[in-house]
């Protein structure tokens, strides 16, 4: 079953629908102390959110520029874009159905990689990318989530349904750099054939206990349907082509008095997947395997405070480990710190550096898929430092330098130095 009419909508449809916005709707519209471009539509968005509806909407675009390196100089830039529309609904307030929720995201991604285009070697595989908004093809629209959750207060359960993504409540991590190898849920990068990450969803069940308020565990069983992945089925919704499920498993630890009495979020998980068609074969010998597996690691930790608030310096890391029989890569590490409210007059701007190693796994070196010997190094190495800086609390601009070592753990193409700027609209 696929949705009908949504399917077509795109960024430039949605950019035309913006342009012809009433303006009296919205006498805060463009003020530089809206949260919103939009502003709050005469009072109406927050009389809304009061009643249980809120709106989240934003347009993401990454610039990147290939100053030096590379496989193949480019004139110019390169462009990605990607439109986030989403809806909440607390249905405790609308109807009285206590704990429960409904969450609803369409996304819209076009453009171009950087990556893809200009510093991979066609003979290695590309790794990270420099634009996290690129990704699963140029597609109008997906239905990114659309899920119910229940949370059965009294008791500490928890459950959501629905079509979700993997990397949104599993491995998850936040996005204040413009490289893959920083944002978001860091195995739908190096096991990207098996993990989905938003955009992609997939038919999904999660169920959460927690312990106390700062512990926390969960299960998930998702539907594997390489299906979901093809650019033109954002919206399709059979399983006939699901080929087995993927379950993670995660213990989340949430300190509000961490390293220094500050708070800080702690991940520890792994995932099972049992797809037995093409997905899974043994990187050394090409036989088909039936299974595939990984492990992961993430803390992102409050190191010091200004006044007590949220500005100060945060340090964050994510290890993973995967399936040597089956897997490209075998372990990556990253570490990075982000400072949040360097200047006084700008507690909203983050200064961000970090560093990421993607290691390929030797099987794979010395297996079918490495005849011609492309793959002569040992690992990846990307280096990002970046300044978000928030002109108004609806638009951030952050411009970026990157440094990739090594890319695609070959020797055959020259490091390369990126330079780049990620505008952020919030509607």
């Amino acid at each position: 079953m696929k949705i009908q009419g949504l399917k077509q909508f795109s960024i430039v449809s949605f950019v035309a629908a913006i342009s012809s916005f009433n303006l009296s709707y919205a006498d805060d519209a463009f003020s530089p102390q809206s949260k919103y471009l939009l502003g709050d539509w005469n009072g109406q968005r927050t009389e809304l959110a009061s009643k249980g509806i809120n709106f989240d909407a934003n347009l993401y675009v990454d610039t990147d520029y290939l100053a030096d390196g590379g496989y193949k100089p480019r004139d110019g830039a390169t462009f990605a874009s990607q439109l986030w529309l989403g809806s909440s609904l607390d249905l405790e307030k609308l109807l009285g159905w206590k704990g429960v929720s409904v969450r609803t995201i369409v996304t819209a991604r076009q453009g171009q990689s950087t990556s893809v285009d200009n510093i991979s070697y066609p003979g290695a595989p590309q790794m990270a990318n420099t634009q996290a908004t690129w990704g699963r093809g140029n597609v109008d629209s997906r239905l990114t989530q659309f899920s119910i959750e229940k949370i059965f207060t009294d008791t500490g359960w928890s459950v959501r349904v629905g079509r979700i993504g993997m990397g949104s409540y599993f491995n998850a991590m936040g996005c204040d750099f413009q490289s893959t190898s920083f944002c978001t849920a860091q195995n739908g990068k190096w096991m990207g054939n098996v993990w989905y990450n938003e955009p992609v969803a997939q038919w999904a069940g999660i169920v959460k206990y927690r312990f106390t308020p700062e512990l926390s565990a969960q299960i998930g069983v998702f539907e594997f349907n390489p299906t979901n992945i093809k650019e033109n089925q954002g919206w399709n919704l059979k399983s006939n082509e699901m080929d087995g499920v993927t379950v993670p498993v995660e213990l989340h630890y949430q300190p509000k008095q961490g390293i220094n009495q500050l708070p800080g979020s702690y991940r520890l998980g792994v995932f099972y997947n049992n797809a037995d068609k093409t997905q899974n074969k043994d990187v050394l010998t090409g036989e088909q395997k039936d299974r595939a597996y990984a492990g992961w690691f993430t803390a992102d930790q409050q190191l010091s405070s200004v006044d007590g608030g949220k500005r100060g310096l945060y340090g964050f890391t994510n290890i993973s480990f995967h399936d040597t029989t089956v897997n490209k890569i075998d372990n990556t590490q990253q570490i990075g710190i982000r400072y949040l409210g360097l200047f006084d007059e700008h507690p909203n701007d983050i200064l961000g550096l970090g560093v990421n190693r993607i290691h390929v796994n030797d099987r794979y070196r010395d297996g079918v898929y490495n005849k011609k010997a492309a793959i002569n190094e040992d690992a990846e190495y990307n280096i990002e430092l970046n300044y978000s800086h928030y002109v108004t609390p609806w638009l951030m601009l952050r411009p970026v330098v990157q440094y990739v070592v090594q890319p695609g753990a070959t020797d055959k193409v020259d490091n390369a130095l990126v330079l780049g700027l990620t505008t952020k609209v919030i509607f």
